[in-house]
C-alpha cells in the first residue's frame, strides 16, 4: 500500500467544506467597504474640483453644491472601489470553486498620507492549496478580473478628460502613464496626450490606480498574485525571484514616496522570502493554463511603470502636445479648500480665475486635438 495519498480532483470533493459552516464576521467586511468608499470619496472631492474648479464655489449654494460635489467625488470613488471589489472577488469566487476556505474581501481605507483614499483590499485563505492548479487559478483570477475592469473605466476617464491651460506649478503631484492608457489614448481619440496637457477626469484616476494595483500585486514575490502564478509554474524555485524582487519594492519605497505604504503593507503582511508549498507539488499546470500565463505577463507589461508618480520641483510651462509624446503629470491642489474657487477674479469679470480656466478648456474627443472648447459636462 502506498504511503501517500492519491492525486486530488480537480474540485475537492468535501462533504463538508469548512467555509460552509463557518460563520463570517459580515459586519466588519461590509464596515471596512463603507468606510473605504467613505476615505475614496473624500479625497474624490479634491480630484473633482481640480477637475472642475466651479465645483467649489457651488459648494458654497445651499441645498445644491453639495449634492454636485457629492456626484464628482463619486466618479472616482466608485470606480475605483469597484476596480478593488472585482480584484477580490475573483480570488474569492476562485476558491469557491474550489471550495477553498477563504474569508470575504477586507477592504482598507486610509483618509490621509496618501493620494488613492485606501491601501487596496485582500481576502485571507485559511487552508492550504491542493496542487498547483488550484494555486495559479486564484492568483490570476484577482489581476485579470481587476485589470478587464480597469479598461473600461479608464476608457471613460480618458474621454472626459479636459485640456490644462495653465503652467504645472512646483508641489504638483506626477502621475506617469502606463501603456494600457496609452494605446487606450490611440484606439480612443487618435493621439495620446500627457497630463501636463490635460486635467484628467476623476475616473481616470480611478482607472490608472487599477493598473499600478493590478501591476503591484503581479510582483512575483510571496505571497502576493505573482509569486502564486510564478510558484504555480516553476514551483520551489520560484523562491530564487523573491529576493529581487523585495529589493525592487524597497528600492521603490526608498524613491518614491507615495509608494512606502503600499510597499510596506506588502513586506509586513504578504511578501516573505519562501511561499508555502501546495499539497500535490507533482500535478502539471497544462497548456491552457501556460498560455494564461502568458496573458498575464502581458496584463504585467501594460500595467507596469520603473517610476509610476514622483513631484514636480520647479514650475514648468504648459508644453504644446504632440504625438507620441511619454507620460508626465496631472496637476493636483490635494490641500485645496472650498473657498479657493473665489480667488484670483479675472479682470473686469465676476468668474472666478479657476473657473474661467474651466470653461475655457474643452473634452478630448476622438480625432480632436487639445484646444480650447466647450466646458466640460
Amino acid at each position: 500500500m502506498s504511503a501517500f495519498p492519491p492525486e486530488p480532483p480537480s474540485r475537492w470533493p468535501l462533504a463538508a467544506p469548512a467555509w460552509r459552516s463557518r460563520r463570517e464576521r459580515w459586519w466588519l467586511h461590509l464596515l471596512l467597504f463603507v468606510l473605504t468608499l467613505g476615505t475614496t470619496t473624500y479625497l474624490g472631492a479634491f480630484y473633482a474640483v481640480n477637475y472642475r474648479p466651479s465645483l467649489a464655489a457651488a459648494y458654497l449654494v445651499p441645498g445644491v453644491g453639495a449634492s454636485q460635489l457629492l456626484a464628482g467625488a463619486l466618479t472616482y470613488s466608485l470606480p475605483l472601489v469597484g476596480i478593488l471589489l472585482a480584484h477580490e472577488l475573483g480570488h474569492y469566487l476562485a476558491c469557491r470553486w474550489y471550495r477553498i476556505d477563504a474569508s470575504p474581501p477586507y477592504f482598507i481605507p486610509l483618509p490621509f498620507l496618501t493620494i488613492s483614499g485606501t491601501l487596496g483590499a485582500f481576502i485571507r485563505i485559511r487552508e492550504p492549496f491542493g496542487d498547483r492548479r488550484q494555486l495559479f487559478d486564484v492568483g490570476v483570477a484577482g489581476p485579470i478580473a481587476g485589470f478587464l475592469v480597469s479598461l473600461p473605466v479608464a476608457a471613460w476617464g480618458i474621454l472626459h478628460t479636459r485640456v490644462n491651460l495653465e503652467p504645472v506649478e512646483p508641489g504638483t503631484i506626477l502621475f506617469h502613464y502606463p501603456l494600457a492608457i496609452t494605446l487606450l489614448q490611440k484606439a480612443l481619440i487618435g493621439h495620446t496626450f500627457t497630463s501636463a496637457e490635460v486635467v484628467e477626469h476623476p475616473a481616470l484616476i480611478a482607472g490608472w490606480w487599477g493598473f499600478f494595483l493590478t501591476a503591484f500585486n503581479l510582483v512575483p514575490a510571496g505571497q502576493l498574485d505573482g509569486g502564486h502564478a510564478v510558484y504555480a509554474l516553476v514551483g520551489p524555485r520560484a523562491r530564487r525571484l523573491a529576493v529581487p524582487s523585495l529589493v525592487l519594492l524597497a528600492g521603490a519605497a526608498l524613491v518614491l514616496r507615495a509608494w512606502w505604504l503600499l510597499v510596506l503593507l506588502a513586506l509586513v503582511l504578504f511578501v516573505g522570502l519562501r511561499h508555502p508549498p501546495v499539497l500535490f507539488e507533482s500535478r502539471p499546470l497544462g497548456p491552457g493554463r501556460k498560455a494564461t500565463a502568458a496573458l498575464v505577463a502581458a496584463i504585467l507589461a501594460l500595467c507596469f511603470l520603473p517610476v509610476p508618480i514622483e513631484e514636480i520641483e520647479v514650475s514648468a510651462p504648459r508644453r504644446a502636445p504632440v504625438e507620441g509624446h511619454g507620460p508626465v503629470v496631472d496637476q493636483l491642489h490635494l490641500h485645496r479648500r472650498a473657498e479657493d474657487a473665489r480667488r484670483h477674479l479675472e479682470p473686469g469679470s465676476a468668474k472666478p480665475r479657476d473657473v474661467a480656466v474651466e470653461e475655457g478648456a474643452g473634452q478630448l474627443g476622438a480625432g480632436r486635438p487639445l484646444e480650447p472648447g466647450p466646458p466640460p459636462a
